[in-house]
Formats: structure tokens, sequence, C-alpha cells
């Protein structure tokens, strides 16, 4: 009897892309963009995430946050399911799988969450894809049986997903402040020169569109799965980005432990001024205690702002058992090195 099937490890892109589609304002885009007939009846200001909780017991772990809904104009509810699956390949069951994931999602509902009559709410699924090639598979369930006699059209399954292709999208035919716009420029850059460009031109246009919690995202990006492409030239493109990320790191807890230092040589004074010793080794042990929190502090925003609140919160209790600043500046270059907030949480456990 043949074993379990391992599940493929989880590509690059998909932790990547999440991270765009955890702001509302990426989500609001993409439907502007690719979705213009349905946007035109959305009230974009009720444009909420659904809590993690009920995504994860609908659809599992990996797909846990991409569930998104929205009021429309005339104020019914409208679920807007956004799977995150950039892979190389072209899937053929892709279809299938939608289908699935949203008759999954109705049986998850709540009485409260349906009509007034029992209805259903609508379901958008979109399918975001990057990979080289075109997408081939098919985006109606009722285009994957085998052809049959016409007797039986009226009751085959019809289902469809709205299919984004992001190599094949028209940045210059988008607004200049649409986040799927930057995405597909970033995507279709033919050499590492060009994606250079466009990182020198990143801060500007973050400001312009005034949404700096897109800069994380758009950075861990860039450096994981965008300079992939363009071999050794986009190895030392991503090197340089690292350079430049790291010292900034490094500035930060140097900052906090020099105003820790600070301090200390404030209660010396004070100490010889009054001639109180133990007064003084007193005040210097507790100013570096309240100094080692402000750097557990520091690196426990840091990773909440890189790999989500949750890898921040596992973190709290080992950070807790740190007693020397050395063992801090470790988890801060952790933080920038791993690519995962697993990958992370291992690498701190070991340490």
């Amino acid at each position: 009897m043949p074993g379990k099937r391992e599940p493929p490890p989880r590509p690059k892109h998909d932790a990547s892309y999440k991270s765009f589609f955890a702001h509302r304002r990426t989500v609001a885009d993409t439907l502007r963009a690719s979705a213009i007939d349905i946007a035109a009846h959305l009230d974009f200001t009720t444009l909420e995430r659904m809590p993690a909780s009920f995504v994860t017991r609908a659809l599992g772990q990996r797909h846990a946050d991409m569930l998104w809904r929205v009021q429309t104009t005339g104020g019914r509810w409208l679920y807007i399911l956004v799977l995150l699956e950039f892979q190389s390949t072209v899937d053929p069951t892709m279809a299938l799988r939608m289908t699935n994931y949203v008759t999954t999602i109705w049986m998850q509902l709540e009485a409260d969450d349906l009509g007034p009559g029992g209805e259903f709410p609508f379901v958008l699924p979109i399918v975001i894809y990057n990979g080289g090639r075109p997408w081939t598979a098919a985006t109606d369930i009722a285009d994957l049986p085998a052809q049959m006699p016409k007797a039986t059209l009226g009751y085959m399954l019809r289902h469809r997903y709205l299919l984004i292709e992001i190599q094949t999208e028209d940045p210059e035919q988008l607004p200049l402040d649409n986040v799927l716009a930057m995405i597909a420029k970033f995507e279709q850059a033919p050499t590492a020169e060009a994606t250079e460009e466009l990182i020198r031109s990143l801060p500007e246009w973050i400001k312009s569109i005034s949404l700096p919690e897109l800069r994380e995202p758009f950075l861990e990006w860039i450096e994981q799965v965008v300079t992939e492409r363009h071999g050794e030239a986009g190895r030392e493109l991503r090197r340089n980005l690292r350079r430049e990320g790291e010292p900034k790191v490094t500035t930060l807890l140097d900052r906090a432990r020099q105003w820790g230092e600070e301090r200390d040589q404030q209660w010396l004074q004070k100490g010889l001024e009054k001639g109180l010793q133990e007064g003084l080794e007193k005040g210097i042990k507790e100013e570096r205690r309240a100094s080692l929190q402000r750097e557990r502090e520091l690196v426990h925003r840091m990773v909440a702002r890189r790999f989500g609140p949750g890898t921040a919160e596992q973190l709290l209790p080992l950070l807790d058992r740190l007693s020397d600043p050395e063992s801090i500046v470790a988890i801060a270059d952790a933080v920038i090195e791993c690519e995962t907030g697993e990958e992370f949480l291992q690498r701190v456990r070991e340490a």
C-alpha cells in the first residue's frame, strides 16, 4: 500500500502575495482593475477581512486570511475569495478546486450570514496567476467533463472563477496609484536593472498613495521572489537590498542600548554626588533591565511587521528568557535572514 502523499512545499510566492492581500487597498485595486463591472456596484469603504478562525475552519490553515467581504451599493454583502496559488505551472483542476472552496464556505455560514429568506451570499472566486506561460486550464467547471449529448446540458454544473494573469496585465492602462499595476510592473520587468529602477521609484510611489504599510510587503516580495528571476544580477541586487536593510535594525537596537547607557551614566553621577554606592548599583541594575526590555519590545514589533502577529505572539515567551543583549541582537539578525515565520521560530528555538 503506498504511503501517504506529502503535500508539496509551499512556494515563496504564496506568502509574499498573501502579504499584499492582507491590505484592503490591494483587494480593492485588484477588483477595480480586473472586475470593473462588479466593482462599480461595491462600496469599498465596507471592505473587511473575515476572521481567520472562520477561514481556517472552512478552508484549512493554508488558506487563512484570504476571505474578504464587502457590501454592494444596495446594502447586500458580497463575499470575495482570493486564492493565492502562485505557481509556475498551470493547474488543470483549478475550476474544481474553486467550486469546492465556494461550497465549503457556504456550508460554514451561520444563519445570520444568510439572507432573510435563507439565501446564500454570492461568492466571487479569484485566481491570481503569475506563471511565465499562458494559463490554459478551464475557468468554468462545466468544461471539465467529457463531451455529452445535448440532452444532459441542463444538468451540467456551472461555476466560473475570475482569472487574473499578472503577465498579461497592462500597467499603462491602469491608474498610477493602483497597487495591482505596480505589482505587474515588477513581475514584467525584463532585467535586474529594470527591477532596480522600479525599486528606486518605490518610496516615492508609496508616499504618493499614502500607504506606508505596503513598503515592507513590497521589499520582502522583491527580495524573496522577484530577484530570483535574474540569475547572478538578481542575487547581487538581493544582497544589496539586505545590506541596506540590516543597518536599520542594528541602528534601532544601538539607539535603544545607547539610551540605556546614558541613563546608566545619569545614575552613576547621581550616586557619586550622594555617595550612595548601594543606590548607585541598584539604579544601574534596574536601568539595564529596562534597557533589555526595550530591546525585547523592539524586536517583538519587528517580528510582528515581518511575519505577522501570530509569530510575534509565539516569540514572547522565548524573548522573556533572554537576559543578555547579544542574544537579542542574534534574534534581530534572524528576522532579516529568515524567509518565513516558521523558519524564524525554529532558528530561535535552536539558538
